[in-house]
């Protein structure tokens, strides 16, 4: 099934509607298996089936791919036939599935300049502010540094307007919020930390959110005392 899924993904990331015939042309399994595949979907609501045609819509194709995920795809396959924004929707999902709420394009002012967070996630004390790069390639060390202090400098302004957007973020009844920049990658080459900010590959989100401990000292956050509106060093 994960091949069928794979194959379904690549071919409708740049249209919404594809021929059955594509599908078997493209897939390599007999066209008996693929139309059995293609009716257990359309029961799953995964897709839809009009006259000789399927039809995919965004959601479908976000289920689709945690479908192929599920069926042990890898990971880094998925994430190239998905486009940025799908990228950024299956990082707000890993998120969700590990307690955290999820606001998405978090756009704010400070200092005369406009920031935009892609993804934020909360679950008390910790505020994960997420910068997703769905680079396919010229994933050079320059190139990651940089990514990693933008979003340091994005972080560091969210926190000094954090009495303005914590009620954006539902999360004026905590005391204090620790928030940490991050960057979420397709490869799989570029995990590890950049002056303390981790870089996550998709394939590791969830085994890193699982594994984060916020008062780890080797992180670059910041806290904030929600009470008295104030830096915590």
């Amino acid at each position: 099934m994960r091949d069928f899924l794979i194959g379904l993904l690549e071919s409708t990331l740049s249209r919404a509607r594809v021929p059955i015939s594509h599908l078997r042309e493209s897939i390599r399994d007999s066209t008996a298996s693929i139309q059995s595949k293609i009716e257990d979907c359309e029961k799953r609501g995964l897709l839809r089936c009009v006259d000789d045609w399927i039809e995919v819509d965004s959601n479908q194709r976000l289920m689709l791919a945690i479908e192929a995920l599920k069926a042990e795809a890898d990971v880094g396959r998925v994430c190239r036939v998905l486009d940025w924004r799908e990228f950024e929707e299956l990082a707000s999902k890993a998120l969700e599935a590990n307690g955290f709420s999820v606001t998405k394009h978090l756009m704010f002012k400070h200092s005369g300049h406009r920031y935009e967070i892609d993804v934020v996630g909360s679950k008390e004390p910790l505020l994960i502010c997420a910068d997703c790069k769905h680079w396919k390639s010229g994933l050079g060390r320059r190139r990651i540094q940089n990514a990693a202090r933008k979003q340091f400098e994005r972080m560091r302004s969210l926190a000094e307007e954090m009495p303005r957007q914590a009620s954006r973020l539902g999360i004026t009844a905590w005391n204090r919020v620790v928030i940490l920049p991050t960057v979420i990658t397709l490869s799989d080459t570029t995990r590890g930390l950049h002056e303390g900010i981790p870089i996550v590959p998709m394939l590791r989100l969830r085994s890193f959110l699982k594994e984060l401990n916020p008062l780890d000292r080797e992180l670059a956050t910041i806290t904030v005392d929600l009470k008295t509106h104030s830096l915590i060093a």
